[in-house]
């Protein structure tokens, strides 16, 4: 079981058998709705899920009753085990049959959604997955040295801390300057050699795509001493620093990495949003407003999606062919089956854009994007 954890080759690789898996998308982001909202859309989902099996499915009672048992353990789990973690998604894939049963803690919204297949629903997934960076973190001092990577919010350590040769600490009460000179002098080789072993590890480690961006960590003088011999490759990657010892626990470290991931992609974010205002906007490569984006959307034209978080707006998609619009319709122009109204039409553009491949940037705060519209896309081509 993965339970919070990011670890998804198991479900990308997944090969199919004589089974269904239950994929369960499941809104819980508690800055839009309440743990009494989504349990309500769950049952209901599932609910709806049971009809359809029963009645229109075509499938053999124990395949029926397999289904509906995973079922009824989904709603168990959501109700009673889960825990939220500020997670906007929550995502479960379960088999019918095996033992199949992996859960993940999404930082990104998605609509809620039950998909029963021979395979696990990934395309959202995917889409996700190429959308997030990777953040490397390297925590050194002249002992040894610690590589950590930030993903999706999570932390995970990559092989054992390096442990270096040079001393601690030398006593030189005893010793004439010129033993004094020759230490010295072995104790910078060592150092020199040990830097020289991280910086290509690490350059190892970024052209495994295991990072898209670097955070340095230790003393100050230990982090500009190092940075000498960082790889002008890595040296481009750096995007901050913070003080903490290699030995630190990883909930301290992953706390000050991702102050040091919120100041930068706060930062890209604002300089993107006043970028796609004054310049892409202008120039027909970009849009800004509900109306426009939902166009874009539908051109398959949006090549980075931006929305604030809080933002929810009314608006009508077809579950048929995935068309959004903003007008009272019944029926889909397109292929004629019934529109769904949406209290919130955000996650439908969300989804449908993370379908179509686009990158998806949500904002938490930026005034002036909020006055422009709240939600906005650089197009792919030009208007």
């Amino acid at each position: 079981m993965t339970d919070g954890l990011f670890n998804f080759d198991k479900i990308l690789n997944y090969l199919p058998t004589e089974e269904f898996i239950v994929s369960a998308y499941l809104l819980v982001d508690g800055k839009r709705i309440t743990k009494k909202d989504y349990l309500s859309e769950l049952n209901s989902m599932i609910v709806k899920e049971k009809e359809r099996i029963e009645t229109s499915s075509g499938l053999g009672k124990n395949t029926q009753k397999n289904i509906l048992n995973t079922l009824d353990r989904i709603k168990s789990y959501v109700g009673d085990s889960y825990k939220y973690e500020n997670e906007k998604t929550l995502l479960i894939y379960a088999g019918t049959s095996s033992d199949l049963w992996e859960v993940y803690k999404l930082p990104i919204i998605l609509k809620s959604k039950i998909i029963i297949d021979p395979k696990p629903h990934t395309q959202s997934l995917r889409s996700l997955i190429n959308n997030y960076k990777k953040y490397g973190v390297l925590l050194i001092n002249r002992e040894k040295a610690q590589i950590y990577q930030v993903y999706l919010g999570k932390i995970k350590e990559y092989l054992a801390a390096f442990i270096s040769e040079v001393p601690a600490r030398v006593n030189f009460r005893f010793e004439s300057g010129l033993r004094e000179k020759k230490i010295l002098g072995k104790i910078d080789e060592k150092l020199h050699q040990f830097y020289k072993m991280l910086n290509d590890n690490i350059f190892g480690f970024f052209k495994e795509n295991k990072f898209d961006y670097l955070i340095l960590a230790g003393r100050k003088e230990i982090i500009n001493e190092f940075k000498h011999y960082l790889h002008n490759y890595l040296k481009a990657m750096v995007i901050g620093t913070f003080e903490e010892d290699p030995s630190a626990p990883e909930h301290i470290i992953l706390e000050k990495a991702n102050k040091v991931i919120s100041n930068f992609e706060k930062s890209s974010t604002d300089q993107l949003i006043d970028r796609l205002i004054d310049e892409l906007e202008p120039q027909k490569m970009g849009v800004i407003g509900l109306k426009k984006t939902i166009d874009a959307l539908m051109a398959n034209n949006i090549k980075t999606l931006v929305y604030m978080e809080d933002y929810a707006a009314r608006g009508y998609a077809c579950p048929a062919c995935g068309y959004v619009t903003l007008k009272i319709m019944e029926k889909c122009p397109y292929c004629d089956n019934v529109v769904i109204h949406f209290n919130d039409i955000i996650d439908e553009i969300v989804e449908s854009a993370l379908n179509q491949g686009s990158e998806i940037i949500p904002v938490s705060k930026n005034d002036r994007f909020k006055d422009c519209g709240r939600i906005g896309a650089i197009s792919r081509y030009k208007l």
